[in-house]
């Protein structure tokens, strides 16, 4: 891929790539703002559960992080990224549906599903941008990590709560 090209194509499609990951997070969190300041605070959680400010940081990271794999993906020159883009599309889409089944509804019990599910989806998500982008499935390794460990907190929240 020619080098001056390079940086102007990823600027414009990073832009709605960043909107639709790190905006669909933000409009998530309002949804479910009032679980989180009046429900979450009352739960029995897990040792290792970081404080409340940990959270919005890491996932803000997390958004910009699968934004620029996304915009990798769509700038890449290969062709029959179609399972690439629709695994990533179901990815986000249950990472915005646990939110609102997690804090809105409060059930942690089908959050828990809907989090392996998710789990799963990333896995595949990777596996799939990675004859496309290396450096975009490289991206979303941390997110599949974070994920793993809210499975954890989600885990334990539903046991003992």
């Amino acid at each position: 891929m020619p080098s001056s090209k390079y940086p102007s194509s990823f600027i414009q499609k990073f832009i709605p790539c960043l909107i639709l990951c790190l905006g669909g997070g933000w409009l998530t969190g309002l949804v479910t703002q009032q679980g989180v300041k009046e429900w979450y605070p009352h739960l029995i959680k897990p040792y290792g559960t970081p404080i409340d400010i940990v959270f919005p940081i890491i996932w803000s990271i997390l958004y910009i992080s699968m934004a620029i794999a996304l915009t990798l993906l769509w700038i890449s020159e290969t062709t029959g990224k179609k399972l690439a883009f629709l695994f990533f599309t179901i990815q986000l889409f249950l990472n915005f549906i646990w939110s609102w089944l997690f804090f809105y509804l409060q059930e942690p019990g089908l959050a828990l599903i809907d989090i392996l599910l998710l789990w799963f989806s990333i896995l595949l998500t990777i596996s799939f941008f990675w004859n496309h982008t290396r450096y975009g499935s490289y991206l979303l390794i941390p997110y599949l990590a974070w994920v793993s460990y809210a499975f954890y907190l989600n885990l334990f929240i539903w046991i003992y709560n």
